[in-house]
């Protein structure tokens, strides 16, 4: 008797392989015997044997393995009656092994029972494996991709022909993501050893192939230029996009820009538009060179199918039960009788979606569907699966080693028992990235487990704790304050609790300083804010040149009660009481030495109001921060400071780019203005100067004065120079985050002061711009700036430095 393994459709084949295990002339044979044999009743050859006890095996072709390995895996021992069907599940489970490359089994009859014949030719081992000519891509890249696709080609593994075939077009495909499409990748296999083999892989590259040229053919209503511009990650050759790899073809690239292209137009309202397959030529652009140094272009051709324009016509919605039609369609906007533009509709779509999603039927979808009729016009049915009502179950976190529980569970918009909101989970992640100091995870911030036969969601938000604990000891230079010796520790996060702890203490050349402050920001646990600072300092700095001169002794208290409402709003008051004792000196252009001495005592009141959805007060990636407050010194509050100050503030971060690197844009506008109340004047520090890392780059701190007429500063009556009564400043930003805490800007600053009774004159703003390299340190708990600045109209008197340096963040 002779038993086979059964054949396997999926059975790799490569170049050499052995083909099936049952000969194809013994199927044919079986498969003209086998009707013959069941006619006749006549019993198969494995049957006759079975129950008969096995008196002897005999194996042949056993090399590596044993005569012990296979008869376990087969299930035979001496002495042990026959069984002919449990064989044949032994051969094919001992196949799936990959330790074989054939297999027969032969019964005959013997004294006292059967006899065995077991033939075997064993499946070579893998030694060892090479690769050659590898160069644009690297041999772990490769290990990389085929453990990734899990291909069976390992040193120690039994070697299959199929599987050699798969590497060597994993290694083509490798290739081609590059460009080069030529590159041809081969296998070799060699004896090294009884039955081991040693398998290489030589890979020609040839040449790497761009894109030329790409042609548009069809089109009419959009040019190719405008379609050009839509792709994306699809270009022609030059370099730009030979840096970004951008004119290297990709077909999954590709066919992302294409559908780019369609959006353009279903968005101009020709719905039906098809683009057909890309026709792909490459040519050789220098066929007269030698072979080895021609080099081969790619030729995209695409054809497109506009199709007709379509306006919009009836809208209806099908499947809604908790939500009427009228509420529905009132959220979707459209122009009666206008094109059928595919913004429209997705727009439409998505705040129906949100309605449900934001009342707890997060599984609910609404779904478009077009109708066509005559006229070009397209009717819109929008099918609406409502789904359950779910709620929240439990609210957890996960990573807050410091940060206690409630700290957190406060900034959140759902609590456990709401209707679940989507828009709350993302707007609770926002304001748990707000504090500072607790920052959740960027790809998955929240982890949802659903709970079906509850009709519960339970939500885990995990983040890990961000170092907010500034602690300084040492030394330094700065532009205001000099060398200087310090000790300071400022936290945000004070025991866990979200309250700010700060204590400063600072001695040097410029200024003497201590500095003490708390603030909690959720007093009793409601949405209300209560803070303090102590200051008691001396300063002694220059101010427009260096023949001014100024000497400050300060100390006071500042109080602040502050109220959040809404989603990202605030309010607070800010009571100041504090006491300047100034003397400002003056060497005059005659080498007189002027001094003027004032002591002020300061009583001012400010309410201020703030918006601010930034995600992050420190490395804001999107969101706006807008301030508005008006202080009022002096008048009814006593103190000989008498005006009043109203200043706006407007900042922005909008997200451009993911690729090749994640890129922001940032925009920071502000003014001012500084009154008088009474006959007093203006004191003169309370005037306005521009200048430093926080305001205009490059210029020096304060540096920037009003100017008369003539472009020379406006001084008083004993040539002091004057700030002005206004300002107005503007930052440009264009980030680019490289990873981990280094983020590239180029910038560009403008601003200005105005003297009292001068206009606002945009023309003559100062500005400057550059370049700054930041970089977040937990230690300082704020970025570290590297500016490098270009002064864009310079003055003779200008107090410019190309580079600056500090502890902070711009706006």
């Amino acid at each position: 008797m002779k038993t086979a393994s059964p054949e396997r459709d999926e059975r790799p084949r490569g170049r050499g392989s052995r083909g099936s295990r049952w000969p194809a002339w013994r199927r044919q044979v079986a498969a003209l015997l086998l009707p013959l044999l069941l006619l006749s009743g006549m019993p198969l050859g494995a049957e006759s044997y079975d129950g008969q006890t096995i008196q002897a095996i005999d194996w042949q072709g056993l090399g590596t393995l044993s005569e012990e390995t296979i008869a376990y895996y087969l299930g035979l021992e001496v002495g042990q009656p026959y069984d002919a069907k449990t064989l044949d599940t032994n051969i094919t489970q001992l196949w799936d092994r990959k330790l074989v490359d054939d297999i027969q089994v032969d019964a005959t009859a013997v004294e006292g029972g059967v006899k065995l014949t077991v033939k075997l030719v064993e499946r070579p081992i893998i030694r060892s494996i090479d690769f050659q000519g590898l160069k644009r891509v690297s041999k772990s890249d490769v290990q990389d991709k085929i453990s990734t696709s899990r291909i069976a080609v390992r040193e120690g593994d039994p070697m299959s022909l199929g599987e050699l075939q798969r590497v060597e077009n994993l290694i083509e495909d490798l290739y081609k993501e590059k460009g080069y499409r030529f590159a041809e990748a081969r296998y070799k296999v060699e004896d090294v050893g009884p039955n081991e083999k040693r398998v290489t892989f030589t890979v020609d590259e040839g040449g790497r192939v761009r894109i030329d040229d790409i042609e548009f053919v069809g089109n009419t209503v959009h040019s190719d230029l405008r379609l050009r511009l839509a792709m994306r990650k699809t270009k022609t050759t030059n370099l730009i996009s030979r840096i970004s790899k951008h004119d290297i073809y990709n077909p999954a690239t590709l066919q992302e820009d294409l559908g780019k292209v369609r959006n353009i137009y279903r968005a101009a309202g020709y719905k039906n538009v098809v683009i057909g397959e890309p026709q792909v030529e490459v040519k050789v652009v220098n066929p007269n060179a030698p072979l080895a140094k021609q080099k081969r272009r790619m030729f995209l051709t695409l054809a497109i199918e506009e199709g007709k324009r379509f306006k919009f016509g009836d809208v209806s919605i099908e499947g809604n039960e908790i939500y009427s039609d009228e509420r529905l369609l009132r959220l979707f906007e459209r122009r009666k009788n206008s094109w059928l533009l595919s913004k429209v509709v997705d727009e439409g779509i998505k705040a129906i979606n949100d309605a449900y999603h934001n009342s707890g039927y997060i599984f609910a979808r609404a779904e478009p569907e077009l109708i066509e009729r005559e006229g070009n016009v397209a009717d819109l049915v929008i099918k609406v699966t409502e789904g359950e009502q779910f709620q929240v179950g439990r609210v957890e976190f996960d990573g807050n080693d410091r940060t206690r529980d409630k700290v957190l569970r406060r900034e959140l918009r759902l609590q456990e028992g709401d209707v679940v909101s989507i828009a709350g989970v993302k707007n609770s992640v926002t304001k748990v990235n707000q504090l500072g100091y607790f920052k959740l995870s960027e790809e998955d911030p929240v982890e949802i487990d659903y709970d079906a036969e509850g009709k519960k969601v339970n939500l885990v938000f995990k983040g890990k704790e961000s170092e907010r604990t500034e602690l300084q000891f040492g030394g330094g230079w700065s532009e205001t304050e000099k060398f200087f010796g310090q000790f300071s520790v400022n936290t945000k996060n004070f025991l866990g609790r979200g309250e700010q702890v700060g204590v400063s203490v600072q001695s040097g050349t410029a200024r003497d300083l201590l500095d003490l402050t708390y603030f909690v920001p959720w007093l009793r646990d409601k949405p209300q804010s209560l803070g303090i600072r102590l200051f008691d300092q001396s300063l002694d700095t220059r101010l427009a040149n260096d023949q001014e001169r100024l000497l400050r002794d300060s100390r006071g208290v500042v109080l602040t009660y502050g109220r959040s409402f809404g989603l990202f709003q605030s309010a607070s008051i800010a009571y100041t009481r504090a006491r300047y004792n100034d003397e400002q000196s003056l060497l005059n252009t005659m080498g007189q030495l002027i001094t003027v001495r004032q002591d002020i005592d300061s009583s001012s009141f400010r309410p201020y109001f703030s918006y601010d959805s930034r995600d992050n007060p420190f490395e804001p990636v999107r969101g706006t921060r807008f301030n508005f407050g008006v202080e009022y010194a002096g008048g009814i509050l006593g103190g000989n400071n008498d005006f009043w100050r109203p200043t706006i503030t407007y900042s922005t971060f909008i997200p451009v780019a993911n690729y090749p690197v994640r890129s922001l844009f940032a925009m920071n506008i502000e003014g001012g203005l500084l009154r008088p109340i009474g006959d007093r004047g203006l004191p003169f520090n309370e005037l306005y100067r521009l200048g430093g890392d926080n305001s205009i780059r490059g210029h020096s701190f304060g540096s920037i004065f009003a100017r008369g007429p003539n472009g020379g500063p406006l001084t008083d009556g004993n040539g002091f120079t004057l700030g002005g009564d206004r300002y107005i400043q503007a930052n440009l930003e264009y980030q680019f985050l490289l990873g981990g805490p280094f983020r590239l800007l180029v910038f560009a600053d403008a601003g200005n002061v105005y003297g009292v009774d001068q206009k606002f004159d945009l023309s003559t703003l100062r500005s400057t711009a550059g370049l700054e390299l930041r970089v977040l340190l937990p230690v300082f708990g704020a970025p570290l700036r590297f500016i490098y600045a270009f002064n864009l109209d310079e003055k003779p008197d200008d107090r410019f430095q190309k580079f600056q340096f500090s502890v902070g963040t711009a706006f």
